[in-house]
């Protein structure tokens, strides 16, 4: 299940990149680069401060909302992956925007 969408509920999956190393890098290299992106970098303070996005097996890139952020600190902090750790993110229509419900690591 890559992407879903149930009205006012969004599934997506994807390797965790922080939304400073989307910055860094091309568009072409961002999956390859989340699929090497390791569990320390993902963990520094300025990364985690920058937020996260899922970047999907087709180099789509979803932004996610900052409360998702504590919930991939922990998901990434307790993975025993060291290198692209993959995440399905829940998202539910909250008045005018998306907000992330849940994150598992797949």
């Amino acid at each position: 299940m890559e992407n879903k969408n149930e009205n006012n509920r969004e599934i997506f999956e994807g390797y965790v990149l922080d939304l400073a190393c989307i910055r860094k890098y091309p568009q072409d290299e961002l999956l390859e680069r989340a699929k090497a992106h390791t569990r320390d970098c993902a963990l520094m303070g300025h990364c985690v401060e920058s937020g996260y996005g899922l970047i999907n097996e087709n180099g789509e890139v979803r932004v996610l909302d900052a409360k998702a952020t504590p919930l991939i600190v922990e998901k990434v902090s307790k993975s025993d992956k060291e290198k692209g750790i993959k995440l399905r993110a829940v998202r539910e229509k909250n008045e005018q925007e998306m907000e992330t419900k849940e994150i598992r690591e797949i």
